[in-house]
């Protein structure tokens, strides 16, 4: 089995009925790979968004 990481830069919308940043964020990631790890770099107040940068492994193919 080979794994292959990648680095991905997301948006994420911060909703206000949404408190549970860390849950959005990983499920979101999820979507793209299994999260290594992950940081949110950037707030912009004025589009109500996150970006998140992150590492990710997904299976390679042989």
């Amino acid at each position: 089995m080979t794994l292959a990481t990648h680095f991905l830069t997301l948006e994420i919308p911060l909703t206000a009925s949404s408190t549970d940043w860390v849950a959005v964020i990983e499920a979101e990631l999820r979507r793209q790979g299994e999260p290594l790890r992950w940081a949110i770099t950037q707030v912009n107040p004025s589009t109500q968004t996150a970006t998140v940068e992150a590492v990710v492994t997904t299976l390679a193919e042989p």
